[in-house]
């Protein structure tokens, strides 16, 4: 009876042993790595970030530790990790979008998210995006909503910022200034739209949208238009 209990054990222990041993085994070595959603950040920083190496097993790969090292990239809004074996991951990244620039010093530029979330400084802008001026504030941190005394003035920069991506202006678009939240401006090359407060902000930019589609020559006028008023018609008033 005790030589049946022991080979029973033996057996168990060798079984077991097989087991972890082929759970560690080549079999599930990550051999195939597929990133998505990656725009701004690279695959090659995302896989240095992964610290996979030619012997990690997929089964035993830290997700939760992984997902920490790769949002530290503050373009990076969450990661998700799905699993196929035996040696496959597949990584899919969320990214913030680079909404609008803010002149913080001269020379110096916050690069901010659609909610105002400072992403990184730097001292040129580096892509069409519109630059936010009349926003007073005197700290910021990365990573973090930009702080504004003028609460108004932020909501009103943040929500013109996302319409205008919507609405397809992103890349026409110059300046955001909101020196004086009751006459906010939109700078359009040399066209300057006085849109009022943050209502109806969706719809304004609509208008600025219609207006530039039928204006010939877009990039050579200069003018002002007043949208402070919605109305059928709106009048095009020639700078000289």
């Amino acid at each position: 009876m005790h030589n049946r209990k022991f080979v029973t054990l033996i057996i168990i222990c060798v079984i077991a042993f097989s087991a972890v041993v082929f759970l560690f085994s080549p079999f599930f070595y990550m051999g195939e790595i597929i990133i998505s959603g990656d725009n701004i950040i690279t695959q090659n920083e995302i896989m240095e970030r992964l610290e996979v190496s030619p012997t990690t097993s997929l089964l035993f790969f830290n997700t939760r530790a992984a997902r920490s090292r790769v949002t530290k990239n503050l373009y990076v809004a969450d990661v998700n990790f799905r699993r196929s074996l035996p040696g496959r991951l597949y990584v899919q990244i969320r990214e913030r979008r680079l909404a609008a620039y803010v002149e913080h010093t001269p020379g110096s530029f916050l690069y901010i998210d659609e909610q105002g979330r400072v992403l990184e400084v730097r001292s040129f802008t580096s892509g069409t995006r519109p630059i936010v001026v009349g926003l007073n504030f005197t700290r910021f941190a990365l990573g973090e909503v930009l702080e504004v005394p003028n609460a108004d003035a932020f909501a009103i920069a943040t929500e013109y910022a996302q319409h205008i991506y919507h609405h397809g202006l992103i890349s026409s678009v110059t300046y955001i200034d909101v020196s004086d939240t009751a006459n906010t401006r939109i700078l359009v090359g040399y066209i300057e739209f006085n849109v009022g407060g943050k209502n109806d902000a969706e719809s304004r930019v609509r208008v600025i949208a219609g207006i530039l589609t039928e204006m010939p020559d877009v990039e050579f006028a200069r003018g002002f238009v007043d949208l402070r008023e919605t109305r059928g018609e709106y009048f095009f008033e020639i700078l000289t």
